[in-house]
């Protein structure tokens, strides 16, 4: 098991992302980058023509209409199963003392983001001690999770019909489900570029690094500079 903090060349890490954590995040890029892809063109159409409807013949496929079956197969199946392994994996990995935990603490949250305001307004004059996830991550975690579960929900429902020939819901339903995904998807990929600007933003160089070079670890100092109560918290646990 990997120490919450540990000394390497003479500077201190606090470790950040898990190496069971940054499989689940290859996980859920790679099927949410599949399902985005391939909704697009499900989503608009002209007619009955996809607006991809040559891909089948770009990667040499018997007929045209297949290219609409091969973005079915990767919209309706790959890209899902792909994520759902990737929140597996998270849940199976969380941390059972704190973890998942930290995003229900919604008193905490609005109690550091109007210390954030303030701090910001020039009312403050050091940043707040934050925990491990920032008011704002915290409205993006739970943005990610309703939009996964009303995903989920509604195209469970349309994959069955779709796949299996069960007409399991009236009409009425069945177009209620097709805006529910939607509307799910509306905001699950929303958090997309949220997401991505959050981990570009040069104060997250650190954090970004750490995470594509596999290391899982962050300097302290970017520790202390964005989540400083996180970092007590920690060392009252245990760590050096």
């Amino acid at each position: 098991m990997r120490p919450l903090i540990k000394t390497e060349g003479g500077k201190e890490y606090v470790l950040r992302f898990k190496p069971a954590t940054q499989i689940a995040h290859l996980f859920l890029l790679v099927g949410m980058t599949i399902s985005f892809i391939t909704g697009l063109p499900m989503f608009f159409k002209f007619g009955e023509v996809n607006i991809f409807e040559g891909l089948g013949v770009a990667l040499g496929l018997p007929a045209p209409h297949t290219s609409s079956q091969l973005i079915s197969i990767l919209h309706d199946w790959v890209g899902p199963i792909l994520m759902f392994i990737g929140v597996l994996i998270v849940l199976a990995a969380s941390d059972k003392r704190a973890g998942l935990r930290e995003i229900t603490k919604f008193g905490e949250a609005l109690r550091v983001f109007k210390e954030v305001a303030e701090y910001r307004l020039g009312r403050r004059k050091e940043y707040p001690p934050t925990p491990f996830y920032h008011p704002f991550q915290v409205m993006w975690v739970w943005g990610t999770i309703i939009g996964l579960l009303l995903l989920g929900v509604s195209g469970l429902f349309l994959v069955v019909e779709k796949w299996f020939y069960m007409q399991i819901l009236p009409p009425w339903w069945r177009g209620f489900m097709s805006l529910l995904h939607i509307f799910g998807a509306f905001i699950f990929f929303a958090a997309l570029p949220i997401h991505f600007l959050m981990a570009i933003f040069p104060t997250n160089w650190p954090m970004l690094k750490s995470q594509l070079l596999a290391k899982g670890y962050v300097p302290i100092e970017w520790w202390m500079a964005h989540h400083k109560a996180y970092v007590e918290e920690v060392k009252k646990r245990g760590g050096p």
